[in-house]
């Protein structure tokens, strides 16, 4: 296996069953990500905290609509199980030591977020040769760019004072999630011929 994208085909671009799958995966955790982030944000923003909540759910949207647009989709049977497998996977599960429902919503879509944004890195996977021009790659470095960027949010939330009393809490869902997350992303990579850099 190789670490990156490719073989690149004469133009500098990658295989379209490379970029199905890597683009249904990332729709996927972002499109996760985009619905969870509506359902949290109330019908008023109430407080300063929550217009964050609705940037991230419009910034989550649109690597939604980019990864549709820039991909060069080919039929892909396995898609069925795995998108299955995926969506199970990003549904809340229950944090020890957080009583509070709407507490325990924000971590469990905070750690979520802070795994998907930190443990996907999908520009990493592009070979230099990679044709700069092309729609696929240019969406791949915007997400990664975007990621930085909503990340810092994850990590102002999941540091604040508020989750002071539950830090232990916190800190095993984090752990949990990135775990979660890596493993799902090496298996498909792992799929179409591609090692996670990073990952180990």
């Amino acid at each position: 296996m190789s670490g990156f994208l490719g073989p690149l085909d004469f133009d500098g671009r990658t295989p379209p069953r490379q970029q199905t799958r890597v683009a249904a995966f990332l729709i996927s955790a972002h499109g996760a990500l985009a619905r969870q982030f509506a359902f949290t944000l109330p019908m008023r923003l109430d407080a300063a905290w929550q217009t964050e909540l609705n940037a991230q759910f419009y910034r989550e949207s649109e690597i939604v609509s980019l990864l549709m647009r820039a991909t060069s989709w080919i039929p892909d049977l396995a898609l069925g199980y795995m998108a299955a497998s995926w969506e199970a996977a990003w549904l809340p599960a229950p944090i020890d030591g957080i009583a509070d429902p709407r507490l325990a919503q924000a971590v469990h879509l905070a750690t979520l977020a802070h795994a998907v944004h930190a443990g996907i890195r999908p520009a990493a996977l592009l070979p230099v040769e990679a044709n700069a021009q092309d729609p696929f790659v240019m969406a791949l470095r915007r997400i990664e760019f975007e990621s930085s960027r909503l990340l810092q949010a994850q990590i102002l939330f999941l540091k604040g004072a508020d989750l002071a009393p539950y830090r232990d809490a916190v800190s095993a869902a984090l752990e949990q999630r990135h775990a979660g997350v890596r493993k799902l992303w090496r298996e498909t990579l792992a799929g179409i011929g591609v090692d996670a850099p990073g990952t180990e």
